[in-house]
């Protein structure tokens, strides 16, 4: 029967959905944040505004009580000077208020006018006599004071307001006492002076408040009704500033925030790609390595089995089967020391030995031990070395191990066309003189995409050729680590189906530099 269950996701894909995850979380905890933020400001410009708001039902609150104070003794004085015979003859005190402009006295058959208001037209006058001629008249209760009262509505611009309180005249009948306020007056004497220089409030005229469309306005006691408390436009300005500067603040921390978490994330999931990616090519490695120990101790193990059975009778191809020993041995042993090698790399403990040393008799030992196993593998190959080549500081066993990987590498990844062209000559490079080692084949070649990847421990090309060839991922690894320790460089040059070039520049030895080599008449030698 066929499997039935899902896949399991891969590792590579459980890192991308949990990354995924957390953006989308970053991006749903930033609008929240900006959400709170814009809130936060709001609220504290609210908080602002509702001190505000406080401060002006205080302000219309004190003024409306300062009132009723000053009036009630004020008609009450007036009420003890007319029961005291004086209204023909009554005249303001000195510390009479500024407000009370007019006062008027009626007994239900005259209006006595105590006091004429001085802000009145006679149009004006007229309709208020006649208005409170019309008041009923009663005996006191308790010296009762009534709330303020428009006179007219119909008055235009009249700007006087009456209260009333009704008293006893000096023989026990009842009367009524008028006084007329002056709103313009209660503004500027009573209520202005409860403002604070700081209070940010203003007195607007009612007619004007739905043009200057402020939030709110706080009504005022009857004879200043005709003006509201309202904040200021420059404490407007300055609240919308402050929740404008907050929220740009609030907005700006939110998206820092949010970068920084995005910039987190992308540099965790990218340490978790290179750990995971390090961890696919460790496996592949321990599965690379074991076939390639496993290769040529079977080949070793054949060829010796076949030997010591006897069953090999020719001189000859006795003396095959032990070069094909030996070279496997030597493959083992190359293997094995690019392992130990890299691993030494690794923990710092690798050491070489810099000393003025001839690179072409380096190179050329190198070529004839790897000679017979060239031709066993029907290479075409050549060796040219130049004359009078420079000494270079190096470590000669490190330069070989250089050579072998790059041929390594031509062998293993050469298929019809089998050439491998080394050649050793002098160069110069960035105002370096030094020796410039070329190892060239025709062979698979290299995607351009991959070559700045191929100095890179246990990496290996993604080609399906390359992986068919097997290999550790650490032959060029070494080479750009021994190059970099000898203060050289390694450049590559491919092409697809048509081949590689490696080239390995090595710098003159710094103790030589004074000597001059390029008089020794040596002519390349073609091995």
């Amino acid at each position: 029967m066929p499997d039935t269950h899902a896949s399991e996701p891969s590792p590579r894909q459980t890192w991308r959905l949990t990354g995924a995850w957390m953006v989308v979380l970053a991006i749903i905890l930033a609008v929240l944040g900006m959400g709170l933020a814009l809130q936060q400001a709001r609220s504290l410009s609210m908080r602002a505004m509702v001190q505000a708001q406080n401060r002006a039902v205080d302000i219309a609150e004190k003024g409306r009580v300062q009132f009723e104070q000053q009036l009630r003794a004020s008609l009450r004085r007036i009420a003890e000077d007319v029961q005291g015979q004086r209204r023909r003859r009554w005249v303001p005190p000195e510390d009479w208020l500024p407000w009370i402009d007019g006062v008027y006295l009626w007994d239900a058959s005259t209006l006595w006018e105590l006091m004429p208001p001085s802000n009145a037209t006679a149009d004006q006058l007229e309709i208020m006599r006649d208005r409170l001629t019309q008041l009923p008249v009663r005996p006191p209760s308790g010296n009762r004071l009534y709330e303020p009262d428009m006179l007219d509505d119909r008055t235009g611009d009249l700007s006087v307001v009456s209260t009333v309180m009704w008293a006893e005249d000096a023989d026990g009948s009842p009367i009524v006492i008028i006084g007329c306020i002056d709103a313009v007056g209660v503004r500027a004497g009573l209520i202005e002076p409860l403002f604070a220089p700081n209070d940010r409030l203003e007195l607007v005229p009612r007619e004007d408040a739905r043009r200057l469309d402020r939030p709110w306005g706080q009504s005022l006691f009857g004879p200043a009704r005709a003006w509201l408390i309202q904040p200021t436009e420059s404490f407007l300005q300055e609240q919308r500033f402050t929740v404008m500067g907050q929220t740009l603040a609030y907005l700006g921390l939110t998206i820092l925030s949010l970068a920084t978490l995005l910039v987190a994330l992308w540099l965790v999931l990218r340490v978790a790609r290179r750990e995971m990616a390090l961890a696919e090519l460790k496996a592949n490695f321990v599965a690379d390595v074991s076939h390639e120990l496993k290769t040529p101790l079977a080949v070793i193990q054949l060829y010796t089995e076949t030997l010591q059975a006897g069953r090999v009778s020719s001189p000859e191809k006795r003396q095959e089967y032990y070069s094909i020993i030996t070279h496997e041995s030597e493959r083992l042993t190359n293997l094995i020391n690019n392992i130990l090698d890299f691993a030494r790399i690794e923990a710092g403990r690798k050491e070489y030995t810099l000393e003025p040393a001839d690179v072409g008799q380096v190179i050329r030992e190198t070529y004839e031990t790897y000679r017979a196993h060239l031709d066993q593998c029907d290479f075409e190959h050549n060796l040219t070395v130049e004359g009078g080549l420079p000494p270079v500081d190096a470590d000669g066993d490190a330069i070989a191990q250089v050579l072998i990987n790059l041929m390594t590498n031509a062998l293993k990844y050469s298929e019809d066309e089998r050439y491998l062209g080394i050649e050793v000559g002098k160069d110069t490079r960035r105002g370096r003189r030094g020796v410039l080692i070329s190892v060239h084949d025709r062979g698979i070649g290299i995607r351009p995409e991959e070559r700045s990847n191929l100095t890179e421990g246990f990496y290996r090309a993604s080609d399906t050729r390359v992986r068919q060839k097997g290999g550790t991922g650490l032959g060029l690894a070494l080479v750009k680590h021994i190059v970099d320790i000898h203060n050289g460089s390694l450049d590559v040059e491919s092409r697809l189906v048509k081949g590689s070039t490696f080239r390995v520049f090595l710098p003159a030895s710094e103790r030589q530099a004074g000597r001059d080599n390029e008089h020794n008449g040596g002519k390349p030698i073609l091995t």
